[in-house]
C-alpha cells in the first residue's frame, strides 16, 4: 500500500467535518441550549473517602478460611480520600450488623454475621494526616468458633464514621462487608514448633510428588512430611549459554502446579527446587562469582514464576573441560560453591537454600567462605545455609564446624536412601538424636510403585529387612509417637 492512499483516505473525513462546522454555524438560534446537568459531578473542593483492602477492594471483599475452631485470617483496610486536605481527619471503625441486614434485603440473601467476639481490630479508627490521600492500616483479625461450619459464608459487617476532620464520606462508601467463605480443612503438616521436619527428596523421573498425602500419623492425621525436594533438575551449559530447568519431568511438575504443587502448599508443605549439574562444565563449584549472580537469578525466576519455597544444591557430576570456557574456573572451588549459594541466598531472602553435604559443599570454614555485600554486611555459611542434607554415608564423620553458624537443628544428619537395593535402614538411636537434637530429617525415593515390591510386600535391607511402609512407621513412632497411616497412593500419570 503507497503512502499517499493512507493520506488521501484519512485526510477526507477531516476535510468534511471541517467542512461542516464552516457551513452549519451560520445561526446559533437553531442550536437547543439548554442548561447543563451537573448532579453526577463531584465538587473537587469536597474530599470524599472511602475504604478499600490493600489491594484497592472497594465495599466488600470474599476471602477463605478453613473450617475448624480457631482457624484464623486478617484482611487490611485503609482510608482513602479523592483529594488532600490542609486539615487531619478521623474516622472511626466499628462492627454493624445493619449493613448485613440491608444487604440481605437488598439482595435476597441470609447471610450470617460472624460474631463480634471472634473479632479483634488493631485500632478503631483510621487517621488521616493533613496533605495525605491515604491512611495508616487497621487490620481486621478473625478466629473461627465452633458455630461456623464448612460450605457456609459468614460475613464481618463494618461501618466507617467521620469523627473529625473535613473528609466526607457517602452512604455507599462508609461501609465495607468482608465475607468469609469457610471451606474443608485438607489437614496440614503442622506437628508443632519444635517437632522434626521430614524432607521427602524425590526422584521426579519416578515418582507423582502427590505421594506425600498418602502419609500421615494415625492419631493427630498430620501429615508426615513437611516438604518435597523436585530431584531434580540440571544445570547445563550449551553453545546457547547457561541454563537451568531443562529436566522433562521436573518442567512438567512446574507447568501443571497446581494439580500437583498446590495441594502440598495449601497443607503448608514446601516445595523445593533440586539443582544438580549435568555433565557439562557448569557446576555448583565452578562458576566465577559474576556467573553464579547471572544464575541465581535465573533460579529466583523460577522460583518467582511456579512459588517456590527455595532451592536445593547437589554438587554432582561436573564434567570438566580442558579449557574453562567463559566465565568459569578451571577447577573445583569449595569457595565457588559456597558464593552460588550465598547469591542464591541474597537474591531470595525469603526462600530457603539446601546444601547437599558432597563434592565440594563439605567444608566452608575459610575466609574465602565469607562474603560482604553492598551494605557492608559479611555472610557467613550460617546467614546463606537454611538446611544441610549429610550424604547417607557421611552421617558418622560428620562435622558441623566445618559449617560456621549454621544451627545444629538445622542439619539432616541421618539420611536414609530408600531407592537402594540393600537399604540402610534408619536405626531407633539415630532416629531419636534427629528428634532431640537435629531436628531435621531426609529421605531419599521413597516409591509406592517400585518393582521390587519393596513399598509394603517385600522387606529388603542390609542390617535388618523392612518394607518402605516400615521403615517409614518406625520414623513416626520415634519422632511423633504416633503409628503411621498410608492412604491411596499415585500413580506418576505424565
Amino acid at each position: 500500500m503507497k503512502t499517499y492512499e493512507i493520506i488521501k483516505r484519512n485526510i477526507m473525513p477531516l476535510l468534511l467535518l471541517a467542512t461542516a462546522g464552516v457551513f452549519g454555524s451560520c445561526s446559533q438560534t437553531e442550536i437547543d441550549m439548554l442548561p447543563a446537568d451537573n448532579s453526577g459531578i463531584i465538587s473537587t473542593v469536597i474530599q470524599k473517602g472511602w475504604l478499600a483492602d490493600g489491594n484497592a477492594i472497594r465495599k466488600q471483599l470474599t476471602t477463605e478460611v478453613r473450617e475448624g475452631m480457631g482457624s484464623s485470617g486478617s484482611v487490611t483496610l485503609y482510608l482513602n480520600a479523592t483529594k488532600q486536605a490542609e486539615t487531619a481527619s478521623e474516622v472511626s471503625l466499628t462492627y454493624d450488623t445493619n449493613l448485613l441486614d440491608a444487604y440481605n434485603e437488598t439482595t435476597g440473601n441470609a447471610y450470617e454475621a460472624l460474631p463480634q467476639e471472634a473479632l479483634q481490630l488493631s485500632g478503631q479508627t483510621f487517621s488521616l494526616e493533613a496533605g495525605s490521600q491515604r491512611s495508616e492500616p487497621v487490620t481486621v483479625s478473625y478466629t473461627l468458633t465452633a458455630e461456623q461450619s464448612a460450605d457456609q459464608t459468614y460475613v464481618i459487617p463494618l461501618r466507617a464514621e467521620v469523627v473529625s476532620g473535613p473528609l466526607e464520606l457517602n452512604a455507599e462508601d462508609a461501609g465495607y462487608l468482608i465475607f468469609l467463605q469457610v471451606v474443608e480443612n485438607p489437614g496440614d503438616c503442622n506437628k508443632g514448633a519444635d517437632a522434626t521436619k521430614v524432607f521427602y527428596v524425590m526422584e521426579t523421573n519416578d515418582v507423582n510428588p502427590l505421594n506425600m498425602l498418602s502419609f500421615r500419623l494415625a492419631d493427630s492425621r498430620k501429615y508426615l512430611f513437611d516438604a518435597v525436594v523436585l530431584f531434580s533438575d540440571n544445570i547445563v551449559l550449551d553453545h546457547t549459554g547457561l541454563h537451568a530447568l531443562v529436566n522433562d519431568n521436573v518442567r512438567y511438575l512446574l507447568n501443571n502446579r497446581e494439580k500437583y504443587l498446590a495441594p502440598l502448599q495449601e497443607r503448608g508443605m514446601k516445595v523445593y527446587l533440586g539443582m544438580t549439574p549435568y555433565h557439562t562444565h557448569a557446576g555448583l563449584s565452578t562458576m566465577l562469582p559474576a556467573t553464579a549472580d547471572y544464575f541465581a537469578r535465573q533460579l529466583k525466576i523460577i522460583c518467582d514464576t511456579y512459588s517456590l519455597d527455595g532451592v536445593f544444591f547437589d554438587d554432582e557430576y561436573t564434567s570438566l573441560e580442558d579449557t574453562p570456557p567463559t566465565g568459569f574456573l578451571g577447577a573445583y572451588s569449595k569457595e565457588a560453591a559456597a558464593y552460588l549459594l550465598y547469591a542464591t541466598k541474597r537474591i531470595m531472602p525469603e526462600r530457603d537454600v539446601i546444601a547437599y553435604q558432597l563434592g565440594m559443599i563439605r567444608q566452608f570454614t575459610t575466609e574465602g567462605c565469607k562474603f560482604e555485600d553492598e551494605t557492608g554486611k559479611v555472610w557467613g555459611p550460617g546467614d546463606y545455609i537454611d538446611y544441610i542434607m549429610v550424604d547417607y554415608s557421611d552421617g558418622n564423620d560428620f562435622d558441623l564446624d566445618n559449617f560456621p553458624g549454621v544451627p545444629e537443628n538445622r542439619v539432616g544428619r541421618w539420611s536414609t536412601n530408600f531407592g537402594s537395593t540393600s537399604p540402610s535402614w534408619p536405626l531407633v538411636e539415630r532416629l531419636e538424636q534427629t528428634r532431640d537434637i537435629y531436628k531435621t530429617l531426609f529421605l531419599f525415593s521413597i516409591d509406592p510403585y517400585r518393582s521390587n515390591g519393596s513399598f509394603n510386600t517385600t522387606p529388603i535391607g542390609n542390617r535388618e529387612k523392612l518394607t518402605q511402609v516400615q521403615a517409614l512407621n518406625r520414623v513416626c513412632e520415634t519422632l511423633y509417637g504416633e503409628s503411621l497411616e498410608v492412604g491411596d497412593t499415585y500413580r506418576k500419570d505424565w
